[in-house]
């Protein structure tokens, strides 16, 4: 959650001054542009990185237990992030509320995601470990 409000910071409050800057003030525009903003922010820092600025200064990392981290399922992870004002929140909860990984949001079950901290590896399934390797070994 701490990672969520830095990076929530790091998208929101530039987009606030740029839209106070350009004398544009409706709340449905701030909305719209910061669900759209904080989305593709998300999406595109995981998807190539694993991380966003807010999980780096945490040592945190997004780990795919089925190959390897891709953009696709790093927008599937951050589709909630459009409504960022309520939908996260709904998400981990019912992360909790569910059977499997405490770490886990619903939408990280989705994409087969998880957060880990950056220096520990991740255990990977067995049947995704041997997919993966012959993958590679075919290349």
């Amino acid at each position: 959650m701490a990672a969520f409000l830095v990076d929530a910071v790091l998208v929101l409050f530039p987009l606030w001054i740029v839209l106070e800057v350009l004398q544009i003030r409706p709340i449905y525009i701030f909305g719209f542009a910061s669900g759209m903003l904080f989305f593709l922010y998300s999406s595109i820092s995981e998807g190539l990185w694993s991380r966003t600025p807010g999980k780096e200064m945490l040592g945190l990392k997004v780990y795919s237990l089925m190959g390897k981290m891709e953009l696709h399922k790093a927008m599937i992870r951050n589709a909630s992030k459009f409504f960022w004002y309520v939908l996260p929140l709904l998400d981990t909860i019912f992360g909790l509320a569910s059977s499997g990984d405490p770490r886990q949001r619903l939408s990280d079950r989705i994409a087969k995601t998880t957060i880990v901290k950056a220096t520990v590896s991740a255990p990977i399934p067995r049947k995704s470990q041997d997919k993966w390797v012959r993958v590679v070994r075919k290349s």
